[in-house]
């Protein structure tokens, strides 16, 4: 095709979608999603990215229940303090390894290969972890875990949100967060069963399941598909156009939405790149960018620092502090705690595109905050009754149970807004600063934890109601929507007229075309007078 032909074609396309969003021309199905083969394979395949939670809620839940289990205190001399700390926390050391090298990787490597990476070193770690005759032993099979959680953790969002078909990308994301509770579940039911069994088998199996799920993931890493805009990044524009073709058309490349997708790609990384936007500075040179680290930074710490770190791995000694001792007493309360996590979790999860994401968490904001004021009261009154009061007792553990009713609608969607607000050309850097977050925070909390409830018991419950009020403040104040807009299209929340995204950028790349056409136009028009009049 010649360059006018080429032009006159591009502006064919702008002429037909000027105006529009991705909204307007994303197809209704008419039937269940499973029943679109191309939607079906393309989300079995992002099992792969969708199933990396499932590693860090099965770690929870697991050494919840092996602080619990004879076989496991006699394995490791009873554990407790800093050593229990470093124990839980060796993964954690892991993930802050592997995300300071993260992000390169996936702006190198595309999404899919960080995760292979990854879960590959998840299946060793397990298996070391389980094989461990040694503390030393036990501790380098979870580091070895931690850094492969870190590759997977930074890439799997990624992946999932712009692979995704786009109606379908918010509740997939936001369903990926279900995976730790599901992890959770399982875990705690096993550590419940394996706690009859009169062996080191009581924890081993327990480890060895740990990374049974990353095999599944490691092979379907393999033949899912490259990020569409990654391929448009790095200027492989056929390969990402056969991409989306393939798994959100069903082949068909001529298809309205498939022309709309690849415009709205295109138009948006060229003003990114015009914008040299993948530099570490861009996050504090615009207002929007600015806005947009706040936020990161905000929602990355709120993730650990809103009290999970004390359910999420410190079950046994909060139970302790109340009175209830008794080892399979704690194994079953964390088993059904697993349980009604995963209903809060799955149940959140399908409202996430009617409640929001700004309203998903500023309502478990609320609602935690609230919980752990009434969970403090009875504390401190069952302590001053000498933990004879059984209803106080009881009150505690409804508020465990309570506390995730405002968890998981903030939990699932901490992801999926983190990820949707960043610029592409940031995103890998934008997932590599979340996670990082996330886990130096879960790494402070993991030592802090058991040595202030061994030290100050329930006062230590205070320190989660200030930060929660903070939280709750900020999060009221500070966060915008972004339900309902396509992927390219959020940036207009943030950016403005500072950087232009989705139509924005459609409709700069349609009067620069239509400019560029003019100016050919006059340019051949002055050439033929000029020859005209030579003769």
């Amino acid at each position: 095709m010649s360059q006018p032909e080429e032009a006159k074609h591009d502006l064919a396309a702008l002429d037909e979608f000027e105006g529009l969003v991705l909204a307007d021309v994303t197809p209704k199905l008419e039937k269940w999603w499973f029943q679109y083969p191309h939607l079906l394979k393309l989300n079995l395949l992002l099992l792969c990215a969708f199933l990396a939670q499932f590693t860090c809620g099965f770690d929870g839940s697991m050494l919840n229940g092996m602080q619990s289990l004879p076989s496991w205190k006699a394995a490791f001399g009873n554990p407790e303090g800093a050593k229990l700390g470093t124990m839980v926390n060796a993964i954690n050391i892991g993930v802050l390894v592997s995300v300071t090298f993260s992000s390169q990787l996936c702006e190198i490597l595309g999404r899919k290969k960080p995760i292979t990476i990854g879960t590959a070193l998840i299946t060793i770690g397990s298996a070391l972890q389980a094989g461990a005759q040694s503390l030393g032993m036990f501790i380098a099979g979870r580091i070895i875990i931690g850094l492969g959680t870190g590759l997977v953790a930074v890439a799997a969002p990624q992946l999932m949100t712009e692979v995704a078909y786009p109606t379908h990308r918010g509740k997939i994301v936001s369903l990926y967060m279900t995976q730790w509770v599901v992890g959770y579940l399982i875990a705690a039911w096993t550590t419940f069963g394996t706690f009859k069994m009169d062996s080191s088998w009581s924890w081993r199996l327990p480890s060895l399941l740990q990374g049974v799920p990353s095999i599944l993931q490691l092979v379907l890493s393999i033949f899912v598909p490259e990020s569409p805009r990654w391929l448009v990044f790095k200027d492989r524009h056929e390969e990402a156009t056969n991409v989306l073709a393939k798994y959100h058309a069903g082949g068909d490349h001529n298809s309205q939405l498939i022309r709309f997708e690849m415009l709205e790609i295109q138009a948006t990384l060229e003003e990114e790149k015009k914008q040299k936007a993948i530099q570490w500075k861009e996050f504090i040179r615009t207002q929007g960018n600015r806005k947009r680290l706040w936020i990161l930074l905000f929602i990355g710490y709120a993730a650990q620092l809103s009290g999970l770190g004390l359910t999420g791995y410190y079950l046994a000694k909060i139970l302790d502090s109340i009175g209830i001792t008794d080892p399979e007493t704690q194994l079953l309360i964390n088993a059904i705690a697993a349980i009604w996590q995963l209903c809060c979790s799955v149940f959140f999860a399908m409202l996430i595109d009617r409640f929001g994401r700004r309203g998903s968490i500023t309502f478990g904001m609320t609602v935690m905050l609230l919980v752990f004021i009434i969970w403090t009261i009875c504390s401190a009154l069952n302590e001053q009754r000498n933990f004879t009061d059984h209803p106080l007792e009881l009150a505690v553990v409804a508020m465990i149970f309570l506390f995730q009713v405002g968890y998981q609608p903030f939990a699932i969607a901490t992801v999926p807004y983190v990820v949707e607000c960043s610029l592409f050309s940031l995103r890998s850097k934008t997932a590599m600063i979340f996670q990082f977050c996330g886990y130096t925070a879960s790494f402070f909390t993991s030592y802090v934890n058991p040595v202030a409830m061994d030290s100050i018991g329930w006062r230590y419950y205070i320190v989660a109601c200030a930060i929660l009020g903070f939280e709750c403040a900020f999060a009221w104040w500070y966060l915008p929507e972004t339900k309902g807009k396509g992927l390219e299209e959020i940036g207009e929340i943030f950016d403005g007229d500072e950087l232009l995204t989705g139509t924005q950028a459609i409709t700069k790349h349609y009067k620069e075309q239509h400019a560029t056409d003019n100016l050919r136009e006059r340019k051949t028009f002055a050439e033929h007078v000029e020859v005209t009049n030579n003769d």
